[in-house]
């Protein structure tokens, strides 16, 4: 009897702790998140209303655009819903953005769900399919002086 009443009280204290640890991945996640939301709407805010925004360092050191170039005008057209003037900022990234979205979702999840950081082998694919996208369209727009 006393036994099953220690088993019961371990499995208990098992479930407690997995919980507590659930939510505590679950507010990092979501406070992380707010934080990036209000820094990049700050930021949407002061470039708006000053026009002072950031340089791309690559851009600033060689004269070259990196394949970030134009993030902050395809945000701010996301932000107007102009949808075309988005895909004309950074015509890679809003079309990888999708799929960055499909991989990194599930990620959280499993992170949420297990605490493990471990990238399935699709995701991985996925990721390395995009950075190579990515890594193409800089060259590409730098030889041909593309958008």
């Amino acid at each position: 009897m006393i036994r099953k009443w220690l088993f019961r009280s371990q499995l208990s204290r098992k479930r407690t702790f997995r919980k507590h640890l659930f939510q505590k991945r679950s507010f990092l996640i979501l406070r992380t998140a707010a934080i990036l939301l209000v820094a990049g709407c700050a930021y949407g805010i002061l470039l708006h209303y000053t026009g002072i925004g950031l340089v791309c360092p690559v851009r600033f050191v060689t004269g070259l655009k990196c394949p970030g170039c134009g993030v902050t005008h395809m945000c701010l057209a996301l932000m107007r819903l102009d949808f075309a003037a988005a895909f004309m900022a950074n015509p890679a990234l809003f079309l990888s953005a999708p799929l960055l979205m499909i991989i990194f979702i599930p990620y959280l999840a499993g992170y949420i769900r297990t605490g493990s950081r471990q990238m399935s082998s699709w995701q991985n694919t996925v990721l390395w399919i995009c950075i190579t996208f990515l890594v193409l369209y800089g060259i590409v727009r730098n030889v041909f002086s593309l958008p």
